[in-house]
């Protein structure tokens, strides 16, 4: 049953806004609506979406003047959120701050009409996993009689138990030998899920607990082949609101996983060691002995050449660091002036609301920004030099990487992450980003130049926050779009991690390969990154500092 507001209507006829207690006001425009409808060819009175015969109309405004319709009706209107809600379905915001809304007689009266679209946003909002829809909804005021917050409830309690049976078939799947992709396993255990079922009332604790329970036999199946995700799934369990006994499992089974890694630490010889400790740059598909085995080779080598080095008369050339790539370019301020503001908390204040479209995998969120201002001083300069730099900058090939069918001279980035990634990419005249959610990849396309990638990371986007200063020297440039929360230690991992890419144009001239790379977590804790292949060829890698 869709909701109508007949203030809405009266305020259309009206011309203005119409005073609904006013019952001499009421009857004039009744008699107005009347005498049109009698002029009228097809005797019915329309206006906008609206049409009336004369039995609905006399019908209207009888039921209008019954009780406090008309009342409940006006105290809506007043509320543009609500209002939009109850047109819509959407939820935007709180609702005002009304007494009305705990009258008893407005519970009855509103219950047919927001119950449904209530219970429906909710299992929308959870469904496609949107925390401030879900927060805001449990929130606002309870604007439903008994009756309608028990089948409310019961649709959603019918929901949640799918979702529960969902992850059940995965847990059996693992527990049966058969692989899993981690991000099938991530839409049913991830940080924003567990905050969506913390924001539902007390009635559902108890199911939060057998949800609990299930993310500890997820867990448990999958430890012992992947010790460092298995934790995790306890570590979400942990900030789950549960009942003391899913608590008390949660830390018996995490003890008895610590000390099945600690077993597993202490069995491991000198080159598993090494390999281990360097797991974030382990080559796919090689073994922690392999590579610590690798490592002590190589390490065997270099010192051999670092001892007949020494002896040489021959001074060695100052060595530049990857810092000075860009020192001279036109992306050098504007990138250091961005970084500064991902990296602090040097936005507006939150109290404003966010009306920004959560972004998906391939979206840029930073480059058409940065690109427009960096490109606009150009604009009113003759100096051929100049303008030579600024159509480089324009025509750079910088487009989403959706559109490439082959992805050839692209890096292929996988987060591996319960938490969005925002890649960015610094070359000498162009900048662009690409947003990947969480356990999603994508493919981000390299110039033919020096090409530097950092990594945004964070929890809960907000699209419309924007730096509380714009740069000095490019005015029209203020960052807009931060993640209101940190990730681990992603903000260090965004002012000192970073890969710098220079490309050899004869060999990407024919090769279509792309360079595959992981972002993924070290021991729970610390994010790295992950080369996922050995060929080096046409590309030299560098650590940027």
């Amino acid at each position: 049953m869709k909701y109508v507001n007949p203030v809405i209507f009266l305020e259309a006829v009206h011309g203005g806004p119409v005073d609904t207690g006013d019952t001499a006001a009421l009857s004039l425009l009744r008699k107005k609506m009347l005498a049109e409808l009698e002029l009228s060819d097809d005797k019915q009175f329309k206006t906008g979406e609206w049409a009336f015969d004369k039995h609905q109309l006399l019908q209207f405004f009888d039921q209008l003047t019954a009780g406090d319709e008309l009342f409940f009706h006006a105290q809506v209107a007043a509320d543009p959120v609500l209002l939009h809600f109850l047109d819509t379905g959407e939820i935007t915001g709180r609702f005002a701050d009304n007494p009305v809304y705990e009258n008893t007689a407005f519970l009855v009266f509103i219950s047919p009409w927001y119950g449904p679209l209530f219970a429906n946003a909710v299992i929308d909002s959870l469904k496609h996993q949107q925390l401030q829809q879900t927060i805001y909804l449990f929130a606002n005021p309870w604007l439903m009689d008994g009756e309608h917050t028990t089948t409310s409830y019961r649709k959603i309690f019918r929901y949640m138990q799918i979702v529960e049976e969902h992850l059940k078939a995965i847990i059996g799947k693992l527990r049966e030998g058969a692989t899993v992709p981690w991000q099938q396993i991530l839409v049913f255990a991830n940080i924003t899920l567990v905050q969506q079922l913390n924001a539902l009332p007390s009635g559902f604790r108890e199911w939060r607990s057998e949800y609990g329970i299930s993310l500890i036999n997820l867990g448990l199946a999958i430890y012992r082949n992947d010790f460092k995700n298995g934790m995790a799934m306890l570590e979400l369990v942990e900030k789950l609101h549960t009942a003391a006994y899913v608590k008390e499992e949660t830390e018996r089974w995490k003890a008895k996983m610590l000390a099945y890694g600690k077993e597993q630490r202490a069995n491991r010889s000198l080159a598993q060691r090494i390999g281990s400790l360097l797991g974030p740059l382990k080559p796919k598909g090689m073994s922690e002995e392999g590579t610590g085995t690798l490592v002590i080779i190589i390490s065997a080598i270099l010192l051999s050449r670092l001892f007949f080095s020494l002896i040489e008369t021959k001074p060695r050339p100052a060595i530049v660091t990857s810092f000075d790539y860009f020192a001279h370019d036109r992306t050098y301020e504007p990138v250091k002036y961005l970084l500064y503001h991902l990296q602090t908390d040097s936005i507006y204040p939150l109290n404003n609301k966010d009306s920004s479209k959560t972004p998906v995998t391939g979206d840029d969120v930073y480059g058409p920004d940065f690109m427009t201002a960096l490109n606009r001083p150009f604009s009113k300069t003759n100096d051929p030099a100049i303008l030579k730099i600024a159509e480089q900058g324009q025509n750079a090939s910088h487009a989403s990487p959706k559109g490439n069918t082959v992805y050839r001279q692209s890096l292929h980035l996988y987060n591996r992450l319960i938490a969005p990634a925002i890649a960015l990419v610094q070359t000498p005249d162009t900048f662009y980003s690409c947003y990947i959610s969480p356990g999603d990849s994508a493919y981000v396309p390299l110039q033919l130049a020096v090409n530097r990638l950092y990594v945004y990371i964070g929890q809960q986007w907000n699209g419309t926050k924007q730096a509380q200063y714009p740069m000095d020297d490019v005015k029209a440039y203020r960052v807009k779009g931060f993640f209101v929360a940190a990730y681990k230690n992603s903000r260090q991992f965004l002012k000192e991690n970073s890969l710098i890419f220079k490309l050899d144009p004869t060999y990407w001239a024919t090769s279509n390969r792309n360079i595959p790379i992981e972002i993924g977590l070290s021991d729970s804790t610390y994010l790295h990154f992950n080369l996922l292949e050995n060929n080096a060829a046409g590309v030299e890698l560098e650590v940027g500092d």
